[in-house]
């Protein structure tokens, strides 16, 4: 408290209050220190069951229930000030939550930040995220768009947020900026799904600038990630219909020099792949099996490698 009040004026009061809670933090006693762990735990838990009732609403249909459950628990994350202050960057931190340790590890190789990274203690973008959702539903697209923009604020690079941000562009047919979200989500895009849903975005906004052998290309390209959706075989049909031409046979080949042709990626990003190889190598060389499947599980899933799989499937059990 001492340092803290002495240094209230200084032009990092901020940064060096942060730096002694964390380091009272790291000294505190193990028993006050699981007290306060405990408070967070049953916090998060709170949190979580609100999330899910909020869920259970939204999937029913009452809306405004759900947006009572929302607007409650974003008023306490934001303390009526409009954002998160406790978590607001500072000229040496910055906060995020990632799901995974990928994804953190593919922020700092597409970002570079210079600043220390720090965890948020649980997921406010998730609240962010179905309050985006929802706002959508009711129609309250601009609301949508700031909710939307809270929650890839705090994960940049969870691509199904950013994804919902495009459909609100999408919606006032603000094509530029659809195009760019969802081009967008193919750098950051680690899973086969992932990969397919950005794709099959791409085909509906060349459909609507009436390019239909390149939206006919991203559909082929797109069953090629996830051959369980209905939807590129129904868009494919109605460019058969308004086009007026059937559909062509094309090959993976010929899907990829279409895509090129016209800047749009034919893989994963290779930050996705590098990352997924050399950290899945580490974690095996650290005796780190589980970390090792998991990292190589990724690199198998986008690219269906057999010899991946033959490693993956050769780890010890842990």
């Amino acid at each position: 408290m001492k340092e803290m009040e002495q240094y209230k004026e200084h032009k990092l009061a901020q940064e060096i209050s942060r730096g002694i809670g964390r380091i009272l933090y790291d000294v505190m006693p193990a028993d006050k220190r699981a007290k306060i762990e405990k408070t967070i735990e049953n916090h998060q838990l709170g949190v979580n069951a609100a999330l899910d009732e909020a869920g259970f609403q939204m999937h029913q249909k009452n809306f405004d229930k759900a947006l009572s459950i929302l607007e409650s628990l974003i008023n306490k994350m934001e303390q009526g000030k409009g954002e998160m202050t406790l978590f607001r960057a500072d000229a040496v931190s910055e906060y995020f939550y990632f799901h995974n340790p990928f994804e953190e590890l593919l922020y700092k190789e597409l970002y570079k930040p210079d600043k220390t990274l720090r965890r948020m203690t649980e997921d406010f973008g998730h609240c962010y995220y179905m309050y985006g959702n929802l706002l959508f539903e009711l129609k309250r697209y601009e609301d949508a768009i700031v909710a939307l923009k809270k929650a890839i604020s705090i994960n940049p690079v969870r691509v199904e947020a950013i994804l919902e941000l495009a459909e609100v562009y999408k919606i006032h047919k603000e094509w530029d900026e659809y195009l760019n979200l969802t081009k967008q989500c193919l750098d950051f895009a680690y899973t086969s799904r992932e990969l397919a849903r950005c794709y099959r975005n791409l085909g509906y906004y060349y459909i609507e600038q009436e390019e239909y052998r390149i939206a006919t290309a991203l559909y082929f390209k797109s069953m090629a990630y996830d051959n369980e959706s209905a939807t590129p075989q129904s868009q494919l049909f109605y460019i058969q219909q308004v086009s007026g031409n059937p559909t062509p046979d094309l090959s993976p080949d010929e899907v990829n020099v279409i895509l090129k042709e016209n800047n749009i990626p034919q893989n994963a990003n290779d930050a996705v792949l590098g990352i997924s190889l050399v950290f899945g190598k580490g974690s095996f060389e650290r005796v780190d099996y589980e970390s090792a499947k998991g990292f190589w599980s990724i690199f198998y899933d986008i690219t269906k490698d057999e010899g991946i799989k033959k490693m993956i499937d050769s780890l010890p059990k842990q």
